[in-house]
């Protein structure tokens, strides 16, 4: 298509290739969850590290603007004012990791008054109304989602993998100041069991049995969730039959009151869900459950931080199943999961107590050496 510039996968390596000067006024088209935007974190920081002048506004769901904030941003537009509040003057450039139609800000038409516009094309998916395309992986690779939202960068001259030590410093998250139910625990080990169908999910009786060796031993749980979620909870494990010790939280925090709770607790065990992520850049012991099913496993979406650790079964499995009745899900046992949970928030999961299980640590950069 004329007028398009693709950037290809070598071109963050390539030092021949004209870079593109930062812009002066930035729009971040953020992505759609809560896992994704969190991960955005070292984009973020590297523009900002490479690029202080540049002015950066992020278009996100109003309930994330908390988050946003935290994480460095002080100018916020939400998803549901637009197309209204969108005014193409505003912005040199627009620099998208979610995946939105033309429509969504007025029509291609409106939208090209932007100068320079950066998308990302995966497979054959991409934006129809980018200026710049840029692949984000080739033959899978890189593979994790944080990598991958790098390459946005290329045309920049800063789309690299992250080291290590580059995402130490880049996911970092201070946990909010927000009011908490006074009848939830000061250091809870909190349990978020389902993630609205976006990952394989542990079955309720797991959590049931994880939560109950939890109590058995005086350790305070909370779960978490929405309220259809704990509905839903409910019907698995009626709160009558719960023990001492176990507490409802479905549907009683807003987002800021959750990043505030996994700021203080002790862990949280989950699927691959947003509040897996957050916990772990807030510096939580996080243990997250996955699948070894391309573009659900940990090389996609293992959690990034000091004290995370990610396991499945195996790191490969082509069977066909459904989120109810996973077996690589159910084969992560209660048991094992509740050893593996450090006695203090201090302390990272012990990874040795999972040893027969596929890992990531939280402190080691994908497919970076």
């Amino acid at each position: 298509m004329p007028g398009i510039v693709r950037w290809g996968l070598l071109d963050a390596l390539d030092a021949r290739r004209a870079r593109l000067p930062w812009p002066g006024r930035l729009l971040i088209v953020g992505p759609g969850g809560l896992g994704d935007t969190v991960l955005a974190l070292p984009l973020l920081r590297r523009l900002q590290q490479a690029s202080p002048g540049t002015q950066v506004r992020w278009l996100g769901r109003r309930a994330y603007a908390g988050i946003v904030q935290a994480m460095g941003v002080a100018g916020f537009e939400a998803f549901e004012d637009y197309p209204d509040a969108f005014d193409p003057a505003r912005f040199d450039a627009i620099l998208a990791i979610g995946d939105l139609g033309a429509e969504f800000f007025g029509g291609a038409e409106r939208l090209a008054r932007v100068p320079l516009r950066i998308g990302m094309t995966i497979a054959r998916q991409r934006p129809r109304w980018a200026n710049h395309l840029v692949r984000t992986s080739v033959f899978g690779r890189p593979r994790h989602e944080v990598q991958r939202h790098l390459r946005l960068l290329a045309p920049f001259g800063a789309g690299a993998p992250a080291s290590s030590v580059e995402l130490a410093h880049s996911l970092q998250l201070d946990a909010p100041a927000a009011p908490l139910p006074l009848d939830l625990p000061a250091t809870p080990v909190v349990l978020h069991p389902y993630s609205m169908g976006h990952a394989r999910e542990w079955p309720e009786a797991h959590w049931r049995t994880l939560a109950g060796e939890l109590a058995a031993l005086r350790s305070p749980v909370v779960f978490t969730g929405s309220a259809a979620e704990g509905v839903r909870f409910a019907a698995a494990w009626p709160p009558i039959e719960r023990p001492a010790g176990v507490h409802d939280a479905f549907g009683r925090l807003d987002l800021t009151q959750l990043a505030a709770l996994l700021g203080r607790a002790r862990a949280i065990v989950a699927c691959s869900t947003g509040p897996l992520h957050l916990a772990a850049a807030l510096g939580t012991p996080a243990l997250g459950l996955y699948v070894p099913r391309k573009g659900l496993g940990i090389e996609r979406w293992a959690a990034l931080g000091p004290k995370a650790l990610s396991v499945q079964v195996d790191r490969h499995c082509r069977r066909r199943c459904q989120n109810g009745a996973c077996p690589c899900i159910a084969a992560l046992d209660a048991g094992h999961v509740a050893r593996a949970l450090p006695p203090t928030r201090a302390e990272a999961p012990d990874a040795q107590a999972l040893a027969h299980w596929h890992q990531h640590r939280g402190t080691a950069a994908p497919e970076i050496p």
